[in-house]
């Protein structure tokens, strides 16, 4: 075998080294490109993520008031061409001053107005839940709109009762309710159930003060009787 002279080992080092070099040089370039891509790959999938999120329908549901259907405490013709909810609670004294309105309202539109009345106790009130209770079980007996006349206008009475219950069954004598079914309505589960049903409902639209009213699905703010009237009049009229 031949040797190398000391010329051509130093040449065949120098060689090693520029494609020892080389490969280096390489493999760098590899890892730079695979790092691009992976970056790309990432960037569009944020993209795409971002838009899919963006197109997606919107879920409306959340802040929507369902309409007034057999189920609710309602008054008036289901043909009305005005439809009006109430989300509201009887200890509430901005609920009592705005059942006034309410009430003339019903009187000066008895085809063109139907009213709901939905339940919003406020956890606040001492008698907020057994109020709507009351109310229900004068509803099973078709007596709602008289008991919530007579529950806003004593306001004041029972609201500063320590103990309220007998004066509700005195307003149920008033309206010569069965007394024994009147009781078993307001202690019944399904009286609560369908009271805590109605407020969750009202929470999960948004629904964070008494009274909140809705007038054919949009939600109203009337500060006086005249203003509350005129918004009333206008859904009329645009049927």
């Amino acid at each position: 075998m031949e040797k190398l002279t000391k010329k051509e080992r130093k040449e065949l080092k120098k060689q090693e080294n520029l494609q020892k070099l080389e490969k280096e040089q390489k493999q760098k370039t590899y890892k730079k490109i695979a790092f691009w891509i992976v970056g790309i790959v990432i960037l569009g999938l944020i993209i795409w993520g971002v838009a899919a999120v963006v197109s997606a329908p919107k879920d409306e549901s959340s802040n929507t008031v369902s309409p007034i259907t057999s189920a609710d405490v309602a008054t008036g013709s289901a043909t009305a061409k005005a439809n009006l909810i109430e989300y509201a609670d009887f200890e509430c004294p901005a609920c009592a001053e705005y059942s006034k309105f309410v009430e003339q309202l019903r009187t000066d539109y008895p085809k063109d107005l139907r009213v709901a009345y939905r339940f919003f106790p406020l956890p606040q009130h001492q008698y907020g839940m057994l109020t709507a209770q009351v109310a229900y079980a004068a509803a099973k007996q078709s007596k709602f709109w008289e008991m919530y006349k007579l529950l806003y206008d004593n306001q004041a009475s029972w609201a500063a009762s320590p103990n309220a219950q007998g004066i509700f069954d005195d307003y149920a004598k008033q309206l010569n309710l069965n007394l024994t079914k009147f009781h078993n309505d307001e202690n019944a589960d399904s009286t609560k159930n369908l009271i805590n049903n109605s407020y969750n409902q009202g929470i999960n639209i948004g629904i964070n003060s008494t009274p909140t009213f809705y007038l054919n699905g949009n939600v109203i703010s009337p500060t006086n009787f005249n203003d509350f009237k005129s918004l009333v009049q206008n859904e009329i009229n645009k049927k």
